[in-house]
């Protein structure tokens, strides 16, 4: 399995990996440019480094802000995540806005649900070099597929991603 070790931009209304309940919505226009954002957890799920998160601008001016994790190292099983702090949510819907720019191993962004830890959360990722979309739960620091849809996703292009989970059942 490939680690995460994208160059991503997220704009969240959610993470990858951010857990966020209607009616919150979280951007990071009031962040501070090239820091990460305030009240998230950053977190690794298996080995090397941690990630890189910070608030960049997607294009020139001084709007758009969006987190970037910019970490490119190439550890296999590596995946790292941040999620928004604030609430607990058992039934909730999550809507991510993400655009994969790079990454030689992976071009991954997804959405975090149901975390406990580093080592404990339900995750759906999807892939820029292998062309799907994914759920995986993970248990113990080992991520089990549930679910994979082959899906075209793009380079350099805007994905929105969404999920819905209600009791047992998730929908993405």
């Amino acid at each position: 399995m490939k680690p995460h070790t994208a160059l991503i931009l997220v704009v969240c209304s959610a993470p990858s990996l951010v857990a966020i309940a209607d009616p919150v919505k979280r951007d990071f226009e009031s962040d501070t440019l090239g820091a990460p954002p305030a009240g998230f957890e950053f977190a690794r799920t298996g080995n090397g480094a941690e990630g890189k998160w910070l608030v960049r601008i997607e294009r020139g001016g001084d709007k758009n802000h969006v987190l970037v994790q910019e970490s490119p190292d190439p550890t296999d099983y590596r995946f790292p995540v941040a999620v928004l702090k604030e609430g607990s949510y058992r039934d909730v819907t999550l809507t991510v806005r993400a655009k994969p720019l790079s990454g030689k191993v992976d071009q991954g962004f997804g959405l975090v649900w149901r975390y406990k830890d580093a080592n404990n959360y339900y995750i759906t990722r999807c892939n820029a070099d292998e062309d799907n979309c994914t759920i995986y739960h993970t248990v113990d620091g080992r991520r089990r597929a549930f679910l994979n849809h082959n899906v075209k996703v793009a380079t350099n292009t805007w994905h929105i991603l969404k999920m819905e989970a209600v009791g047992d059942h998730f929908t993405v």
